[in-house]
């Protein structure tokens, strides 16, 4: 036992060692330009690249590309606190010697050395491939694509819809089955990181970096090892992702500024709560390929429409920063008595108003929300979820009247939160779930599990809804999406188990929607 101690002391001092030098070594490379008042050019001692690279949110002449320099990735990075130039190159094939674009970026400190590059300039629906440089290191290659021609009218758009990865509950197998598809897109519908705390291998597969997130660090250390995973940053690698968050990017169940009513006592107290949602913002707008503004204290508007041509707008939502409290709590439970309260709201008022118009004014065959948590009324033995949108009926029906007041058809919902696979007929609300006003297609999680003693309950309960077509919630994976002005087809893909580093995967159910026709049907 003496010698395992000894044994350990001596790979800490190591460690501690190797992270005094780091530090050293980057200060003082740090000096040669901060002495100058610009950004360190000076060579990085240890690759600063370990987070991957990635890019999101594209227009037809434009996209975003990101990285972030973290040398030491979950211990706050290992980068000094001075500005750092980075190069950034973009070209038509992967060898660059057909160069298209290139330019400098500054990571700053205050933003964790993250950079968003907003290339412009750029063609159409066109492929390229993109690398940074930093320090003396280079960046794996990367490809994107940008969104076709504003008026065109693409034939095909593919791509796939995920939510939930939980580190610690899977290998996010998953993931490495979607970088075998063929994809135009990637769009995560929330749930990216999970806050929650170290976890217990007697359970689960592995484990989170530290306790629950409480502070800018903890969020940017959680962020950085769930971006360390291989699997994640190859599909980060090769496809544009367009991105939303949901609870977990800052703690479960959280609704505007009011912390969860079940928090742990280990949590900060109710009124610390906006700091850290303040933290959580900042660090997931650090982590993300997005094309939105850096945050403001505690308020970040992502928000936002991504349009594939007239084929497909996303209207990119915010189902936590605007809402009110779930009045009823916020789980699975019976009606209280002052149940429903005409003044809630789900997505506050300037954002219900920029979907209303947006969806009016749209040219796109199809109108998709990209959203998180289930839209579609989803009664449980006389019980709701508070949480979805069943707890804020007002504000879904305002959404379901605009739509069939102004005739607007080819409505989809695409949904993530509950980790199980779903797919309904979008009814007309909770008291008509014949009449059928779109579809809703629910994406299980990468890495996060159904509760095993509701799966099967869960299947026969809502299965025998009218409106519901499909749910599954013992496996995990994606859902497959490929949209035509005639049709949208949404392929469940789902493998066989995701606490092994490999899994096969198989469709496990399809579904179509046909243009002009609402709802869905087996595919």
């Amino acid at each position: 036992m003496a010698r395992d101690v000894d044994a350990l002391a001596g790979r800490l001092a190591l460690e501690l060692d190797r992270r005094r030098f780091l530090q050293a070594t980057l200060t003082a490379a740090a000096g040669l330009g901060a002495g100058l008042g610009v950004a360190c050019d000076a060579r990085l001692p240890v690759y600063p690249f370990t987070l991957g690279i990635a890019s999101g949110d594209p227009l037809p002449d434009r996209v975003i590309l990101w990285t972030r320099l973290a040398p030491d990735p979950i211990q706050g990075g290992g980068m000094p606190d001075v500005p750092v130039s980075v190069v950034w190159e973009l070209a038509e094939d992967a060898a660059f010697t057909q160069g298209v674009r290139r330019g400098l970026a500054v990571a700053h400190p205050s933003l964790a050395h993250s950079v968003h590059v907003d290339v412009p300039g750029l063609l159409p629906a066109r492929w390229y491939f993109y690398r940074f440089r930093a320090g003396g290191w280079e960046s794996p290659v990367g490809r994107t694509k940008t969104a076709p021609a504003e008026g065109s009218l693409p034939g095909s758009f593919r791509f796939a819809s995920a939510s939930c990865s939980q580190y610690r509950e899977s290998f996010w197998t998953a993931y490495a089955n979607m970088a075998d598809e063929d994809l135009d897109a990637v769009v995560f519908l929330g749930d990216y990181i999970y806050e929650s705390g170290l976890g217990d291998l007697s359970e689960d597969v592995r484990l989170h970096d530290g306790g629950r997130c409480r502070t800018l660090l903890d969020y940017r250390n959680r962020h950085a090892l769930y971006k360390t995973d291989v699997n994640l940053q190859e599909v980060h690698r090769i496809f544009p992702w367009i991105v939303t968050w949901d609870d977990h990017e800052v703690s479960n169940n959280y609704a505007g500024d009011i912390q969860d009513e079940d928090a742990p006592d280990s949590d900060p107290p109710a009124s610390e709560f906006l700091l850290r949602r303040a933290a959580g913002y900042a660090a997931w707008y650090e982590h993300m390929p997005v094309r939105v503004l850096p945050p403001k204290g505690d308020s970040l508007e992502i928000f936002r429409e991504v349009k594939i041509g007239d084929l497909l707008a996303f209207f990119v939502l915010d189902t936590r920063q605007y809402r009110t409290n779930q009045q009823c709590g916020d789980a699975i439970q019976i009606i209280c008595p002052e149940f429903p309260d005409p003044n809630e709201t789900f997505l506050g008022d300037a954002q219900e108003a920029w979907l209303l118009g947006g969806l009016s004014g749209s040219q796109a065959v199809w109108k998709s929300l990209a959203q998180q948590v289930i839209f579609s009324p989803t009664p449980f033995l006389g019980q709701l979820n508070f949480d979805q949108w069943d707890g804020y009926p007002f504000s879904r029906q305002r959404i379901v009247d605009h739509l069939v007041d102004r005739d607007i058809e080819n409505f989809v919902v695409l949904t993530g939160d509950v980790h199980a696979s779903g797919a309904a007929s979008v009814p007309l609300g909770p008291d008509d779930l014949d009449t059928r006003i779109g579809s809703e297609f629910v994406a299980p999680g990468i890495g996060s599990s159904f509760d095993d003693d509701l799966a099967n309950a869960a299947k026969l309960i809502f299965e025998s809804l009218p409106h519901v077509d499909y749910l599954d919630g013992t496996r995990r994976g994606y859902v497959r999406h490929t949209v035509t002005p005639a049709s949208w087809r949404a392929d469940f893909r789902l493998v066989d188990t995701a606490r092994q580093m490999t899994s096969p995967i198989r469709t496990d159910a399809s579904f179509v929607s046909q243009a002009g026709v609402p709802g869905i049907v087996p595919g």
